[in-house]
């Protein structure tokens, strides 16, 4: 849904709070992450785990009911924010999703 001139995001964003996996493309280390945030666009996150601004990772969000499959997308990180109790807040752009 696009809004108004007001927001400066294309597309709201949906609050979440949701346990997230990923991992860095190219590596087979899996990590864990809290979903905080998610558009048509992009995704919030926070995790444990330093990552840097143009870092490439693949995420896959899993929903409480078995019957829907995993989100599973490709981030681009564009903002890496340290946060005061030792985490690490992730932003990111979504570059492709698996099941389009």
């Amino acid at each position: 849904m696009v809004i108004g001139k007001s927001e400066q995001r294309g597309f709201s964003r949906m609050n979440l709070e949701t346990k997230l996996t990923f991992k860095v493309r190219g590596k087979d280390v899996v990590y864990e992450g809290t979903c905080k945030d998610l558009s048509t666009t992009g995704v919030r996150f926070i995790t444990g785990q330093k990552l840097n601004a143009g870092d490439m990772i693949e995420i896959s969000i899993k929903p409480g009911v078995d019957i829907t499959p995993p989100l599973l997308v490709n981030i681009s990180i564009i903002r890496v924010t340290a946060t005061d109790n030792g985490l690490y807040e992730i932003a990111g752009t979504i570059q492709k999703s698996d099941n389009a």
